[in-house]
């Protein structure tokens, strides 16, 4: 077990660490967690520059304590923490999920080939390779949590169930159909009953505490919150629910169908289903107790007005990955069928060959494989030279106020003031890398417009140049 935890611990960093190296992370997200590390570790409340003026506060946005947490090692990892906190975090789940195989089989077998399974899904990857993401962390205490309640250590249980909810506000909803899940797999034990249903509740009254009274409070004027876009099924959560069970065909064919009607997005869905079936997701139909813990993914994922969230891509998958493990060797083992061990292998390899296969290629849009394909050599390059970035970043103070471009920006966290340009504030100094095609959130002719009134402009001079990087220094 523990070659295959270093095997797979050298993929996640090829995928995670050099695409940070090779300026593939950006302000939002892994810019914002690093901003609100930098503040953490100094002891003080975090005022995310990196998302102004929209928030004060990053709590605001999202309410998660992980990263407070994990902020004294921000002085050992720089911008590199939340990273490998991510990657400690997916190996520690890998962990999980073997120790939770063992202990419902009894055999080591089947416990390796769910590590290597866990570690395989395109999930993984998809995550790694897009900055850092508090629901990763609250997907890798799934399995622990589980684990616990099943064999009623109900301390360890209830201090990962706390985990879970103080990772993100959206996955205590989560929790509460996870909860429920553990109800209908425990359905004969009174014990169970009672702690998934104590479970349940806790879940939701932190869920509605943290969106009805914490997030408005740290927001701007006092906001509702502002993660609910899910327009074809109303604009409220109320509207929502009532949509739901008035008009269940409709919701239902939404989990298929493009609501945007937008044919750049056409496939995305039907990406997304296929290759949970091809992943272990038939399981879920032999064993509906664990698709009924993905409810709440999937309703996030496919009812969203956000294209981007419906397919394979991002962090917006992860919380399969915990559940499609645990259901699929769960359903194997309880088989009666003389060659389900050859299955388990099976369905392993099946797994490996649909995620190389869409590492490679998907549906959509935005996807970049060299983001992810860690194996291919152009993961490894970029259109120049970084170390002439580094080298240009070095001639900025530490102290000063910096306004950078979006892929910069998570290098230059650690300081009081950091924005991303356009925006620029009271900013000192303006980086920018011209050469680089990532515009986020400017198009390529506003990106222009901007370079050229501040590049000529009489409050600015041309503190250092050359073919990859321009900084500006305000006179």
């Amino acid at each position: 077990m523990l070659i295959i935890i270093l095997v797979y611990c050298t993929f996640f960093c090829l995928v995670s660490l050099v695409n940070h190296y090779n300026f593939r992370t950006y302000a939002w997200d892994l810019g914002i967690n690093n901003n609100a590390l930098f503040d953490y570790s100094h002891f003080r409340w975090n005022d995310n520059m990196v998302m102004q003026p929209q928030f004060d506060n990053v709590l605001s946005d999202h309410f998660s304590l992980i990263p407070l947490l994990v902020s004294p090692l921000a002085w050992i990892f720089g911008s590199y923490t939340m990273l490998l906190v991510q990657i400690a975090g997916i190996l520690f789940g890998g962990f999980g999920v073997y120790r939770l195989i063992k202990a419902m089989t009894g055999n080591e077998t089947y416990s390796l080939l769910a590590i290597i399974h866990f570690f395989s899904l395109w999930g993984v990857y998809s995550a790694l390779s897009f900055d850092y993401h508090d629901n990763v962390m609250a997907a890798m205490f799934v399995p622990w949590f589980i684990l616990f309640f099943r064999e009623e250590k109900w301390k360890w249980a209830t201090f990962y169930f706390v985990l879970i909810l103080i990772s993100k506000e959206n996955m205590a909803f989560w929790a509460i159909f996870i909860s429920i899940g553990l109800l209908v797999l425990h359905y004969r034990e009174k014990t169970k009953i009672k702690a998934s249903l104590l479970y349940s509740a806790t879940a939701f009254a932190y869920f509605v505490f943290i969106l009805k009274v914490v997030i408005p409070a740290l927001s701007n004027e006092n906001r509702e919150y502002l993660h609910f876009h899910y327009d074809a099924l109303g604009k409220t959560m109320g509207e929502a629910l009532q949509t739901i069970f008035e008009r269940p065909r409709y919701a239902f064919s939404l989990l298929f169908e493009n609501q945007l009607k937008d044919p750049l997005f056409n496939g995305q869905k039907t990406e997304l289903h296929f290759v949970i079936l091809l992943s272990g997701g038939v399981a879920l139909f032999y064993k509906p107790q664990y698709l009924l813990m993905l409810i709440p993914i999937f309703a996030q994922k496919l009812f969203s007005n956000d294209p981007g969230k419906w397919g394979i891509s991002s962090h917006y998958s992860i919380e399969f990955v915990p559940i499609m493990t645990i259901a699929l060797f769960h359903w194997i083992y309880t088989m009666k069928f003389n060659y389900k061990k050859y299955l388990a292998i099976g369905m392993t390899v099946l797994t490996i060959g649909t995620t190389v296969s869409f590492l490679e290629y998907r549906v959509a849009l935005w996807y970049q494989p060299e983001f992810s394909a860690f194996y291919q050599q152009k993961h490894y390059l970029t259109d120049y030279d970084v170390e002439k970035v580094y080298d240009a970043l070095e001639k900025i103070p530490d102290n000063a106020k910096v306004s950078a471009q979006g892929m910069i920006v998570p290098h230059m966290c650690f300081r009081d003031y950091i924005y991303q340009w356009p925006v620029v504030e009271d900013a000192e100094y303006v980086i920018l890398i011209p050469e680089d095609k990532r515009r986020f959130p400017l198009n390529e002719k506003q990106y222009k417009q901007f370079l050229g009134w501040y590049k000529y402009s009489p409050d600015w001079e041309v503190f250092f140049e050359d073919e990859v990087v321009l900084i500006l220094k305000r006179k």
